[in-house]
C-alpha cells in the first residue's frame, strides 16, 4: 500500500547572505526572494549563484560611476534621500541587481521544461526577460544620476 503526503513548501526564511565588496551592500537572499517574487521551487544554491552572477555583472557596470565616490566608504554613506532606513542609492543598487538575477533565473528556467505547454504557460506568467533587463539598467541609472535613454541623431 502506498500514500501521498502534500509537501507545503513551506520552507522557513532563507537566512543565507551573499557578500559584497565592502562598499556595495551585501544581498539577502530572502529579500530577493520577497521581492522579486521568487517561490520556493529554486534550490537556494541555484539563486545564490544567480545573485552573485547579477552583483558581479552590475558591480562591473559602475565601475567608473564608483571611483568618483573616493570619499565615502560605503554606499549608503554617498548623500541621498532616505525612505525609512534605507538609502535610495542602496534600494535602487539592490533594485538593480535583483533585477538583474531574475532576469538570468528567468532565462535558465525556461530551458528547463521540454514541452510547449510549460513554455506557453510561463511566457504568461512571467515578465519577458527583457523587462527586468531594463528595469536593472534603469536603476542603474537612477543611481548613477545618468539619463534613463541617449538620443542622437544620425
Amino acid at each position: 500500500m502506498s500514500s501521498f503526503v502534500p509537501n507545503s513548501h513551506s520552507d522557513p526564511a532563507t537566512t543565507e547572505t551573499v557578500s559584497n565588496d565592502g562598499f556595495f551592500p551585501d544581498l539577502s537572499l530572502e529579500d530577493f526572494k520577497k521581492r522579486m517574487a521568487v517561490g520556493e521551487d529554486t534550490a537556494v544554491d541555484r539563486l545564490i549563484d544567480l545573485l552573485t552572477q547579477a552583483m558581479i555583472e552590475i558591480n562591473h557596470s559602475l565601475t567608473a560611476w564608483r571611483i568618483g565616490l573616493v570619499d565615502y566608504v560605503t554606499l549608503a554613506d554617498v548623500p541621498t534621500t532616505m525612505y525609512g532606513q534605507v538609502s535610495e542609492k542602496t534600494y535602487l543598487y539592490q533594485s538593480a541587481v535583483y533585477n538583474r538575477a531574475k532576469s538570468l533565473l528567468i532565462e535558465t528556467r525556461k530551458g528547463y521544461d521540454s514541452t510547449k505547454s510549460g513554455r506557453d504557460k510561463s511566457d504568461q506568467i512571467e515578465l519577458p526577460t527583457d523587462d527586468y533587463y531594463r528595469a536593472s539598467t534603469d536603476a542603474m541609472s537612477r543611481l548613477t544620476d545618468q539619463p534613463r535613454s541617449t538620443i542622437e541623431l544620425i
